[in-house]
């Protein structure tokens, strides 16, 4: 009797605990930015099978991401759905949801045939002139890895790049902010800061394709020419930087820029180009080139971009032994190595301004003379 009375209950309650489950599992769901995958439909030259509404989106997606213009679908006959009406909302999905396509695909067409008892699809994709093919498109997983990209494309000199980001939230406006950031930091890729229009095309979720036109202002014979001569100037290359320390090294970019580069006024000289190979440049191209020197030299360096006297002024911060200084070659020039060389914020905050929360902090209690007159210090004790 016991038994059976065990029996009876298990039978009413399972129900229960399965549905209890069910109800777990739905508490639980993880939604996540469609993706789409060749795993999803059994492709065969231009042909895809496929077995769901899903599966007819990735078809698409597929043809579009491998640049194709025509291709055929195969419902497979376990299919479930309705073929046509899947096959519209498809293409309508894709057409609109997918940055790719938004960007490049200007119509996705089709025949729907039906074969006894199979259904397949003639699939034709007419692409925008306007727009890049989609396979020299560069795809990244997220925005952070755009800067090779971008790096990349100055190094070569090209005039326009286009990116597909699964995961990103720049706007256009953020990304052309940031081909001026990689400019800045690499400051002899380009002759000066390239011109960049960017458009950016919206996907489902996160996604976002940005289509870069980046102008350099001088013709390609000319970019060519200025790229070889940068490629040509290492004028430490005889150093033996070998027991230098990193003070040593950042003085001797500083006094290389001092003993030959005349400091100008002029807004055009404002790039590495002009203070390393004109041998003329002001604030902003003295502190790019001697990003460039401190780069030679294996030390690290940012341009600083603030006032001076209430005049807008460029100088830079440079790593040395771990610690973050100000230099200002400019300053350096006009008043002094001791006034303008290895300064930490304290000693620059009467005279100078800049954003502090954008730059390394410059902390160290270290002098001048602690690094280059140990002798003065001494005599100050």
């Amino acid at each position: 009797m016991k038994k059976k009375l065990l029996c009876i209950l298990a039978a009413m309650l399972l129900p229960l605990l399965l549905g209890g489950c069910a109800m777990l599992d739905k508490e639980y769901v993880s939604i996540h930015d469609y993706i789409p995958s060749e795993q999803e439909v059994k492709a065969a030259g231009g042909s895809f099978t496929v077995q769901g509404a899903d599966a007819v989106k990735s078809a698409l997606l597929n043809m579009v991401y491998e640049g194709r213009t025509e291709g055929t679908i195969v419902f497979d006959p376990a299919y479930e759905g309705e073929p046509a009406k899947d096959l519209e909302n498809a293409c309508w999905t894709v057409k609109t949801e997918d940055a790719l396509c938004v960007f490049c695909v200007e119509k996705i067409s089709y025949d729907f045939n039906r074969i006894v008892t199979l259904n397949e699809a003639e699939i034709k994709i007419s692409y925008s002139q306007a727009g890049e093919s989609p396979e020299r498109i560069i795809r990244l997983g997220f925005s952070s890895e755009a800067d090779g990209a971008i790096l990349n494309a100055l190094e070569k000199g090209e005039k326009r790049l286009t990116v597909l980001i699964g995961h990103s939230g720049y706007s256009a406006e953020d990304m052309a902010a940031q081909v001026t950031r990689i400019y800045r930091d690499h400051p002899t890729v380009t002759p000066g800061s390239p011109l960049v229009s960017v458009n950016a095309y919206s996907g489902a979720g996160t996604q976002r394709l940005y289509d870069m036109q980046i102008n350099y202002g001088m013709s390609e014979e000319r970019l060519a020419q200025y790229k070889k001569q940068m490629e040509d100037f290492a004028p430490f290359a005889q150093l033996n930087t070998i027991g230098l320390s990193d003070a040593d090294l950042a003085y001797r970019a500083c006094s290389w820029l001092l003993e030959n580069c005349a400091i100008t006024e002029r807004s055009t000289q404002n790039s590495a180009y002009a203070a390393l190979i004109r041998r003329e440049a002001n604030s902003e191209g003295i502190a790019f080139g001697y990003v460039e020197l401190c780069r030679q030299l294996g030390l690290e360096c940012h341009i600083v971009y603030g006032q001076l006297d209430w005049t807008e002024h460029c100088w830079n911060i440079v790593r040395v032994d771990g610690n973050y200084y100000h230099v200002d070659v400019t300053q350096c020039a006009n008043a002094g190595l001791i006034l303008g060389f290895m300064k930490n914020d304290e000693a620059f905050w009467g005279s100078y301004r800049w954003d502090v929360g954008s730059y390394p902090k410059c902390t160290s209690t270290n002098r001048f003379f602690d690094f280059f007159l140990p002798s003065l210090n001494e005599s100050e004790k």
